[in-house]
């Protein structure tokens, strides 16, 4: 195991990315690695166990696009909230969404990856599997 060294400020870390292939213990650095995520310039799959995550983050109701703004409020990103029923709807919205310009955030349930994963290129996004324990 090796150590990284965390900066973090006013609750927030200071880091470009996260780590790659690593378990990341929020509870240790005392701030998560969610904000990182929704706002660097890389596309990302942050998966959660729970729909409530999903709208306390998007302030969606129902699956769809939102766009949210960072802690400082001076940064918006867009971001697709995939929870609930899979939808021909819902499956529109996401292909439209991931044909957009601009760097792809997702924030779906666990159980949503599988179908995600039909609708992108697997390879051209990270992976956050978020409050995992």
């Amino acid at each position: 195991m090796s150590e990284l060294k965390i900066e973090s400020n006013n609750g927030f870390l200071q880091m470009e990315d996260l780590p790659q292939n690593c378990i990341f213990n929020k509870v240790v650095t005392g701030c998560g690695g969610t904000t990182i995520v929704l706002f660097n310039e890389r596309d990302y799959i942050i998966a959660v166990p729970t729909t409530e995550l999903i709208t306390n983050k998007t302030g969606l109701t129902e699956a769809g696009e939102a766009i949210i703004y960072s802690p400082d409020g001076i940064k918006t990103q867009s971001v697709f909230g995939l929870f609930g029923e899979f939808t021909y709807g819902v499956q529109k919205a996401l292909k439209e969404y991931v044909s957009s310009p601009g760097t792809k955030k997702i924030l779906c349930t666990y159980d949503k990856v599988r179908q995600l994963i039909r609708f992108i290129e697997p390879q051209q996004y990270q992976i956050l599997i978020d409050e995992y324990h």
